[in-house]
């Protein structure tokens, strides 16, 4: 295994603590000296088998056996021997002591050609330099080695690391070391830990991905050796496998001569490493790398998979064995796996990793610079570690560092060429989309610029966030969150640099996206103008506006009857944006007339969770509760908690007042209606208010005087009375008259048979005070009367109603509205206008059923 400079260095520093540390021992003891009592029985057991071959061990001596312990130990014996040291030497010894665990860890990994951490080496340097400092005489093998790296550094470079150690009872393998090994592992720890978390549980392969460059092959490689240290993993071998196929320098990217070209070839590789000798020609390497997985519990990694990527690699990881695992880096996702996606470094470690490759390659012109222009220079790499060390080596070189900077064309062929190349055109069309208008878009905006359905859309943005083009992200929407998308800063680059939009693409989708703008803006304007129209559809940003117009075309399919193919478009309109609301609540609207009420009631359910803070919804969907007689008091509950989140128009109140009549609240009702009145309605609005209020109040009426309550009936009449002097005499027309009409009726009577005068005077009033708000009205209105039906012949259609003891006759003509026959039946109430002078006997004309 090849070693990086700081690895060498470490083992040049730790092994010159030994020999003075063992120097130190041999220099305390004398030949009298038992072995076995000066190191204590567990250290000479332990070091006894480290003794040469042939050795006897029962006459091993103090001397034979100290060049023999390890550095840990040989502290500790000489921690045991302080008494016999001079004190400086106690002092310098004692300085030890915090470092000790630390300086064994960073030991252990020398010895064991486990990853170094990024503050091994200096947290070893330091403490050489701080006992050297302290007392060269008793350090000197330290100070020799920090005098040869203060005049040459490089004379580490010819070193061969031999420590002495236990043996590694590690799992074989045969894991190469990390690139990171002259810095350090940087960053990540929750990324390293997620993946060992998922080899160690259920999933058969992890996958690793991100772009070229970004650090995919440093974190398999420091994941795989931390498992293989962890007894937990419970592996029996570790086999890496690369197809990497080229290398970024300076200057060019060079092919690696042998790299693996194929998945045949890389399965060839693995039975290799597996066996231990050249596969056979004759087996297929891919049965014998699983029939070896499927033996042993082995945890394979296999590195740069986009190079290779073909159905018989994905066929080999669905079939692998229980016990063995699977890691995977790739600039491509497949689909089949549990991926652990890599961001870039953050500006923290970035800068970190820059000073760190500045200071171990000794870059002075990156050293001296100011921590200012280290942070531009790091935001420009974008966090890819790739990126920091081609742009250190380069300066190494003699480069400027603005010419590395903007001239990193070569740099970004390398990262991100091969994931280009496997892009579909639909894929690719997204991607210029995005490089032409950058920014967050989300599912909607995007298949309107590319003019996509939504299964498409969804397709293309899939394959191009397992490429890492692209990412994802849960953004705050108006009432809910809103995923976007975004193309990665490094892509931009890459796509900008090798290829950058054509003039009619350009053209293109920013005409596509002013059309979206434009119709936005009509969008909105509608939803300002009529927010409470079924066919106007809830605009609250920009983001609505590409999803909004696929519901107005259902919409529009629906008034043309097309109801299925507008249920369809609903239904992308969910698929874009499935948090959007009204993409259910119009779907609701649609069932509605399908007389498909389950449904629709399901569709304005789904809508409801999205904005239970929309007044409108809670207004469409309490209305559709009440006027499909679903759920009164939940329909009422919707309707009060619309008129308490905005500002309604009356058309809400009346519906509430509607709600509180089903639930036959007629006092509330009347409260409803003064409210309505209030807010200035409209013709229509108004007569709905009023007629609401005057069957209420005649509902009111008969139902105290029902339960014999004379005083509350009266009161009744009264809050009546109020409400008909202050409406508009424009809106009392048509029902509204007739009612009030009764309402006289139900006066009158109260006066004649009420046993109080108070509350016979106050009937004679109320009914003298509604007579003249009708005459003001119209004279001809004092002329109506009320009746009830005797009889009805639907086969003949007509019938007889008895008013005032006197019989009249009708027909289907008579009445005002021919729709309201199907109500007429026995006993129903009606108010009419007599004909007494009809030649064939009474008549009555005008009909207006008052169920």
């Amino acid at each position: 295994m090849s070693s990086s400079a700081t690895r060498l260095t470490c083992f040049a520093l730790l092994s010159a603590i030994e020999e003075d540390l063992r120097t130190a021992i041999l220099g305390a003891c004398n030949v009298a000296d038992d072995a076995r009592t000066i190191l204590n029985d567990a250290r000479y057991e332990k070091a006894v088998p480290r003794l040469p071959k042939g050795t006897d061990a029962s006459s091993a001596t103090v001397a034979s056996i100290v060049p023999f312990l390890d550095f840990a130990d040989a502290y500790e014996v000489l921690s045991g021997l302080k008494d016999r040291l001079p004190e400086d030497h106690q002092t310098t010894l004692k300085r030890f002591a915090p470092h000790l665990g630390r300086l064994t860890q960073v030991r252990n990994r020398v010895a064991h050609t486990r990853p170094m951490e990024v503050d091994d080496l200096p947290t070893v340097h330091d403490v050489a330099k701080d006992v050297c400092t302290a007392s060269k005489a008793h350090w000197a093998n330290v100070c020799e080695v920090l005098h040869k790296l203060e005049d040459d550094p490089s004379y580490v470079l010819g070193l061969t690391i031999d420590l002495i150690s236990d043996p590694d009872n590690a799992p074989q393998h045969n894991l190469p070391p990390a690139e990171f090994d002259e810095t350090g592992f940087f960053g990540r720890r929750k990324e390293v830990d997620r993946i060992k978390k998922v080899i160690k549980g259920a999933y058969p392969v992890v996958s690793i991905l991100g772009d070229g460059g970004l650090g995919k092959t440093s974190i398999a490689l420091k994941a795989a050796y931390e498992l293989l240290d962890d007894p937990k993993a419970n592996f029996e071998a570790f086999v890496w496998v690369t197809a990497k196929a080229t290398s970024l320098t300076v200057n060019e990217i060079q092919r690696i001569s042998g790299a693996i070209e194929t998945s045949l070839g890389l399965f060839t590789s693995a039975a290799e490493q597996l066996g231990g000798k050249p596969a056979s020609k004759a087996n297929d390497p891919i049965a014998e790398v699983l029939s070896y997985l499927e033996h042993f519990r082995v945890l394979l990694i296999l590195d740069n998979l986009e190079t290779v990527l073909d159905d018989r690699l994905r066929e080999f990881l669905l079939d692998i064995p229980l016990g063995s695992k699977v890691i995977v880096t790739s600039r491509i996702g497949l689909g089949i796996e549990n991926p652990v996606a890599l961001s870039p470094l953050s500006d923290d470690d970035s800068t970190r990793l820059l000073s760190a490759l500045a200071r171990v390659r000794d870059v002075k012109a990156l050293q001296s610079l100011p921590s200012a222009s280290v942070s531009n220079m790091v935001r420009a790499m974008k966090g890819h570690p790739l990126y920091i060390r081609w742009f250190v080596a380069g300066v190494q070189a003699g480069k400027r560092p603005e010419e590395l900077l903007s001239g990193n064309k070569l740099l970004l062929e390398f990262c991100m060429s091969n994931v280009y190349t496997h892009l579909n055109e639909e894929a690719k069309s997204v991607l210029r989309s995005m490089q032409v208008l950058p920014g967050r878009r989300s599912q909607g905006e995007l298949a309107f610029l590319n003019d996509y359905s939504a299964s498409s859309i969804q397709s293309s943005l899939l394959e191009l966030l397992k490429t890492n083009f692209v990412q994802m992200q849960a953004a705050s929407g108006s009432d809910t969150s809103v995923t976007t998308y975004r193309i990665t800063e490094f892509g931009k680059q890459y796509l900008d640099k090798h290829h950058p939009a054509k003039v009619a693409d350009r053209t293109y989708f920013e005409s596509r996206s002013n059309a979206l703008t434009e119709l936005g803006t009509a969008l909105q304007a509608e939803s300002t103008a009529s927010p409470y129209d079924p066919k106007t559809i809830d605009i609250q940003g920009s983001g609505d506006f590409s999803v909004a117009q696929i519901l107005r075309a259902a919409l529009r399919d629906y008034d043309r009857g097309e109801f299925d193919k507008a249920l369809a478009g609903c239904r992308d309109a969910q698929l874009l944006a499935p948090t959007y609301h009204e993409a259910w609540r119009v779907e609701a609207f649609v069932h509605v007339e399908r007389k498909d009420l389950a449904d629709a009631r399901a569709a304005y359910e789904q809508s409801h969770e999205l904005a239970p803070e929309s007044a409108t919804l809670n207004y469409f969907y309490g209305s559709f509760l009440i006027d499909e007689a679903l759920d009164y008091q939940r329909g009422l509950e919707l309707l009060q908690r619309a008129a308490v989140l905005a500002e309604v128009p009356p058309a809400v109140i009346n519906q509430i007042t509607w709600a509180h009549i089903q639930l036959r609240d007629y006092a509330a009702a009347l409260v409803s209606t003064s409210h309505a009145l209030s807010l200035k309605p409209t013709k229509d609005d108004g007569s709905i208010a009023i007629t609401m209020g005057a069957r209420a109040a005649v509902y009111e009426v008969q139902q105290h005087l029902d339960h014999m309550r004379t005083g509350a009936a009266v009161e009744t009449i009264e809050a009546a009375v109020e409400i008909a002097e202050t409406a508009r005499l424009e809106i009392l027309q048509g029902e509204a008259a007739d009612r009030l009409v009764q309402l006289i009726n139900l006066a009158e009577d109260i006066s004649e048979n009420a046993e109080e005068e108070f509350f016979a005077a106050s009937c004679r009033t109320f009914a003298a005070r509604l007579r003249d708000r009708l005459r003001a009205l119209d004279d001809a209105l004092l002329t109506r009367r009320l009746g009830i039906l005797k009889a009805v012949r639907d086969d003949k259609k007509f019938g007889f109603l008895i008013s005032w003891q006197r019989e009249y006759f009708f027909h289907l003509s008579d009445l005002q509205a021919e729709s309201e026959w199907p109500y007429l039946s026995e006993g129903v109430p009606v108010a009419f206008t007599p004909d007494e002078e009809n030649i064939r006997g009474p008549r009555a004309t005008d009909i207006r059923w008052l169920g």
